[in-house]
C-alpha cells in the first residue's frame, strides 16, 4: 500500500505533474517499495507519527521522479524515448539523445550518476534526519 495518496499529492504536497489518480497510484507503490528498501522495512508495518509528514512527501518526491524517468525514457505509451540532446553532426547528419537518468543526476550532479543515485537523495532529503535510513543494528524508531 503506498504511503501518500493523490489527494495528500495534490492538495498538500502540491503536486501537478501526475494528473491521473490510477497513475499516481501506481508510481506511489513502486516509490513505497523503494522506501521500505532504503529504510529496512522501518515503515512497513507503520509509520511513526512524528515522521508522517515527512514519508508522505518522500513518496511523492520518488513517485513524479519514476513518472518522469518512465516518460522520458520511453517506458510509457506517451514517453518518446528521448531526453536531451547529447550531440548532433551535421555532415551525414547524426543525433544523440541522453538517457533520462543521465538527465536527472546531471541536473542534480552535473554528472550520469544515475537513476538509483538520484532516488536515494530524495530520501535522504526527506527522511535523513528522522533515523529510518539508519544502516546499524537496534530499534531505533521508538
Amino acid at each position: 500500500m503506498p504511503y501518500a495518496d493523490h489527494t495528500y499529492y495534490t492538495q498538500s504536497y502540491r503536486g501537478q505533474r501526475i494528473k491521473e489518480e490510477e497513475t499516481f497510484l501506481m508510481y506511489a507503490e513502486r516509490a513505497s517499495e523503494y522506501m521500505d528498501m532504503v529504510t529496512f522495512d522501518r515503515i512497513s508495518g507503520g509509520v511513526p507519527e512524528k515522521f508522517s509528514e515527512k514519508v508522505q512527501k518522500c513518496c511523492c518526491a520518488i513517485a513524479e521522479a519514476l513518472a518522469d524517468y518512465a516518460n522520458y525514457s520511453g517506458s510509457t505509451p506517451t514517453g518518446s524515448g528521448k531526453s536531451g540532446k547529447a550531440s548532433e553532426t551535421i555532415g551525414k547528419y547524426s543525433v544523440s539523445y541522453t538517457t533520462a537518468a543521465q538527465t536527472i543526476s546531471g541536473l542534480l550532479y552535473g554528472t550520469s550518476a544515475g537513476l538509483q543515485d538520484y532516488l536515494r537523495s530524495i530520501c535522504i532529503r526527506y527522511l535523513g534526519g528522522t533515523e529510518l535510513m539508519y544502516r546499524g543494528c537496534g530499534n531505533v524508531c521508538q
